[in-house]
């Protein structure tokens, strides 16, 4: 069973509220560089996006002209995602049992949750189900603040708060992993900075949304009080100016 998911869908699925809301988009890049090393547009593609949660990655593949699959084990999480595309097939399921038969898709893509799986297993899952030349892509936001100060307060309040939490907790070489598993030809890294801008009680929501955050139980709204200050004092206009570094992971399938 993936990390992510509990016996009766995803540990995020209490979340979906705040997750719908406040979650930051991807930018327009990951799609530029996707298509770039794939050698193909998305237009057409067949997509398998596993982990689709609220549906951020597959609306911005279905505006691509993808035709996207979500594949998702949380029901509250999917509920969200046809709320916001009504009539979008999708899968309630984990990539690490993949319910599609074999060679059936262009590119199989995780957004912002690739680190619940077990990588051996659902990499061979993804190479399973793609055509000869295909891709597995993943991809994740991460907040690029750590030489900021109220970045700094807000990690060690969190590895202070929240049971097991350490801020490195993503520093893994995924594209390492993934070579290693044997299943894929090429490998290849890219990164890229952007930012957004975010109102203070819609940056609570953004933290809400994260599952390290609501493992603090009881305690979390003396957490969040204590973000609401520290935040305050690097924005008193309350408008929070957030850095993100996107990292992408594209692991091709050898060609038939």
């Amino acid at each position: 069973m993936s990390r992510g998911r509990t016996p009766t869908g995803s540990l995020f699925d209490p979340l979906a509220d705040a997750y719908a809301a406040a979650r930051p988009s991807y930018p327009v890049q990951v799609f530029t560089d996707l298509e770039r090393i794939v050698d193909r547009s998305l237009a057409g593609a067949d997509v398998v996006e596993v982990g689709a949660g609220t549906g951020i990655a597959t609306r911005l593949l279905l505006d691509r002209g993808a035709r996207v699959v979500p594949v998702e084990p949380g029901p509250g999480m999917l509920a969200r995602l046809l709320e916001r595309t009504p009539g979008l097939p999708v899968v309630r399921a984990d990539g690490e049992a993949l319910p599609f038969r074999g060679g059936v898709a262009d590119l199989v893509c995780y957004a912002q949750s690739w680190h619940w799986v077990d990588v051996p297993v659902a990499a061979a899952e993804a190479a399973r189900v793609l055509r000869p030349g295909g891709a597995l892509a993943v991809w994740w936001n991460d907040v690029d603040a750590a030489d900021l100060r109220w970045w700094q307060r807000q990690q060690e309040r969190l590895e202070l708060m929240s049971p097991g939490y350490r801020r490195e907790y993503r520093s893994r070489p995924f594209a390492d992993e993934l070579r290693w598993t044997g299943h894929f030809s090429e490998v290849v890294t890219l990164t890229g900075r952007w930012q957004r801008r975010i109102g203070i009680d819609d940056y609570l929501t953004w933290q809400r949304s994260k599952s390290y955050v609501a493992a603090i139980g009881d305690r979390l709204e003396d957490f969040l009080d204590a973000e609401r200050r520290t935040v305050l004092r690097a924005f008193p206009d309350g408008i929070v100016v957030e850095p993100f570094r996107t990292l992408l992971v594209i692991a091709r399938v050898p060609p038939g």
